[in-house]
């Protein structure tokens, strides 16, 4: 099987009330997967960081404002486009 780098990749910070990020965690990871590679609940600023991969900055959009957006408990997002030039993996 061979498997293409997505052309877009981004970190989406997501702040939701309290109490409700494990929630988000499953909803991103369970009905997100084509895109959301990676999800997790941390502390500070916001309460929910997920990457995620398109194909374009068109499904991004769509992704993060019409999906997203739109989902319980979200009340804000951010999202990070990644430099593929300047991003490292271990």
């Amino acid at each position: 099987m061979t498997t293409t780098r997505a052309a877009v990749s981004a970190f989406v910070l997501i702040t939701v009330p309290a109490n409700k990020s494990g929630d988000l965690v499953r909803i991103l990871m369970d009905d997100y997967q084509e895109f959301v590679t990676e999800a997790a609940a941390v502390y500070g600023e916001a309460d929910v960081i997920a990457r995620v991969e398109t194909p374009s900055i068109e499904r991004l959009h769509e992704l993060v404002m019409d999906k997203i957006q739109n989902l319980p408990n979200v009340r804000v997002t951010r999202t990070f486009i990644i430099i593929p030039q300047l991003h490292e993996v271990r």
